[in-house]
């Protein structure tokens, strides 16, 4: 039996106007000063939120050790809660920033690959992380290359899942919600778009277990089984903040699926890369992480019949309209 939260309602409805009120001051404030903001509620998020900040330094701890890069993992924590501050209310503020002046704000490193695919309005998967200012990225290519399309699971506030999609929709970017089945996912690749995809966080017993930071990690196969059934190019890109309000667009990883090769061990191929490849940005850039959540939650075990790729080969122009987990 589903256990009662009789105040649920009315923490959803503050939720929903504080979401509100920080989008219109960040809106308001413009982009440098959102940012500085955003640094603010991060520090204080971290001294208020006592179970986040000792997940986040016991991740830290266990990945990177106690004193990473010379620094108590305390330290390197309350840097990631500023710097998520930042990131979030850069998002909101983004719908008033010009066009031209945002993608001013950002350097591409790698990203030639993307150009070239965009050219032949060929779709291709575009993965990142809860790494950096991972929304700018999104809507950041779709201006600079192709149509982005983000593919996302619904939160469970449907009031501020609701108003966090109208800022997306307003950056150019287009939700795919999650149970929606491939269909739509793969007539956006067929018609050029670009898919976003954040495949970073537990993905519970709908995944497979991949080394991550030396341990295993249940991680979601969607974006290798969606690669592969729309035979499309997969590109690992973050947003690395430089300073004074500048980025750094990054590809760590250009890869694509063999669809000549086995399909179960493909997709476990692919998804270790992908693991692999943000586990090295992140050691690179540990402060921009999103170390406050329990990736190493699920233990390993037998993956459940989602995890696992159909046996049965289709053609590229078949499509699966099943629910399948792309988080």
């Amino acid at each position: 039996m589903a256990r009662k939260r009789p105040f649920r309602p009315v923490r959803q409805r503050l939720e929903i106007a504080i979401l509100r009120g920080l989008g219109a001051a960040a809106r308001t404030l413009g982009f440098d000063r959102a940012s500085g903001l955003g640094a603010r509620v991060g520090r204080l998020a971290y001294r208020l939120l006592k179970r986040r900040r000792e997940i986040a330094v016991e991740n830290i701890t266990r990945s990177l050790g106690e004193n990473p890069g010379g620094e108590p993992a305390r330290v390197l924590a309350e840097r990631a809660f500023e710097q998520l501050g930042r990131s979030f209310l850069e998002f909101l503020a983004l719908p008033a920033e010009p066009r031209d002046r945002l993608l001013d704000r950002i350097e591409w490193v790698g990203f030639e690959p993307a150009e070239e695919w965009a050219r032949a309005k060929r779709g291709a998967i575009l993965l990142t992380g809860h790494f950096g200012n991972w929304e700018m990225i999104g809507a950041a290519v779709g201006m600079r290359y192709a149509p982005t399309k983000y593919v996302l699971p619904p939160q469970t506030n449907p009031g501020s899942d609701a108003y966090l999609n109208e800022v997306r929709r307003k950056l150019g970017i287009e939700p795919i919600l999650i149970g929606q089945g491939m269909r739509t996912a793969l007539r956006s690749l067929r018609q050029g778009s670009f898919l976003g995809m954040l495949p970073d966080q537990d993905a519970r017993k709908a995944g497979i277990h991949v080394p991550f930071f030396g341990r295993p990690a249940s991680t979601h196969t969607g974006p290798a089984r969606l690669a592969l059934a729309g035979r499309a190019p997969i590109l690992v890109a973050v947003m690395e903040r430089v300073e004074g309000g500048r980025f750094r667009a990054r590809a760590v990883l250009v890869t694509e699926p063999d669809p000549a090769r086995d399909e179960t061990e493909e997709v476990f191929r692919l998804t270790r890369e992908i693991t692999a490849a943000l586990e090295g940005a992140i050691r690179e850039r540990p402060d921009h992480w999103y170390w406050i959540h329990r990736r190493w939650k699920t233990p390993p075990g037998p993956p459940s019949a989602e995890a696992l790729p159909r046996t049965k080969r289709r053609r590229p122009d078949q499509e699966d309209v099943n629910p399948i987990s792309f988080a």
